[in-house]
């Protein structure tokens, strides 16, 4: 490999690291969709948690702006939330093994039992309500991550950010390109897209959590490992409208499926029920 190439390649890696997961835009329509599909108390909720996160770097803001905070909080105030953005599994593994794929009780299954936690505790003092603000917050985010079939991804290439293709005649990651470059190629964008998505119809179902993450490293090995004539992705290759064409549904579904798994969620806490979480405990 050239110098040339080692050094687009780091870059690469460098501006995908430094991208927000789904894409601002992306993440925005999750929790903007999630918002329109709350109940009365869930929204009452809400919004109180949003006046309790004014505190938090960025002030008070909309619920579609606050998920976005924890990008930027995982390189300042909260640099212990950086691996719960994700959770890499072995190469050709079938299935998420928390016991194996998070042994250090630090990916994105603990992040998001970590706010579940939080916001279906009680909330007495100053601090303990900017912890539920700032769960609330992290739970919006997590949930969009967690639809993006590459934040379950291969471990070998930290979930596509190491495999470099051409795209529309540049280079970049397949993990940039389904957190942002697709999305953008078909035109879904904040706020503008928020009327279709919720005209989507899509069944919500009652499976397990951690059904959930296995469901997204299934799309990662069918759709987006592969090409559109089923042949694994590797650097260098070149991507192009027959790709899209093959995964535009499937971004468009996890986006809606990501708002309805969240609404649920937040509904249910707030009407009192003990929301789902995955115990892990390593023995």
């Amino acid at each position: 490999m050239s110098v040339r190439s080692v050094l687009l390649s780091l870059f690469l890696l460098f501006v995908s690291f430094n991208a927000h997961a789904w894409g601002r835009d992306g993440h925005r329509l999750v929790c903007a969709m999630a918002q329109a599909k709350l109940t009365p108390e869930a929204k009452i909720m809400v919004d109180k948690l949003l006046v309790e996160g004014k505190v938090l770097k960025g002030g008070e803001v909309s619920f579609a702006e606050s998920c976005l905070w924890p990008d930027g909080a995982k390189y300042g105030t909260h640099k212990g939330t950086y691996e719960q953005h994700f959770i890499n599994v072995p190469d050709g593994a079938l299935a998420v093994d928390l016991r194996r794929d998070c042994a250090a009780l630090n990916c994105l299954a603990t992040g998001i039992q970590t706010a579940l936690t939080y916001l279906s505790q009680p909330a007495g003092s100053g601090r303990e309500k900017t912890r539920q603000a700032a769960a609330l917050r992290f739970l919006g985010h997590f949930l969009g991550d967690l639809h993006q079939p590459l934040h379950i991804g291969n471990a070998s290439d930290w979930g596509g950010n190491k495999i470099i293709v051409q795209w529309r005649g540049k280079a970049t990651n397949l993990h940039a390109l389904w957190d942002y470059g697709m999305l953008e190629a078909i035109g879904i964008k904040y706020p503008d897209s928020l009327n279709f998505l919720l005209s989507v119809e899509h069944t919500s179902d009652k499976k397990h959590m951690i059904d959930w993450f296995n469901e997204s490293l299934s799309i990662a090995r069918t759709n987006a490992y592969s090409n559109a004539r089923g042949k694994a992705i590797a650097s260098g290759d070149s991507l192009g409208s027959d790709y899209l064409e093959r995964n535009k549904p499937v971004l468009i579904a996890r986006l809606v499926l990501a708002s309805e798994r969240l609404a649920r969620l937040l509904n249910e806490i707030a009407a009192g029920q003990q929301p789902q979480v995955f115990l892990l405990i390593n023995t």
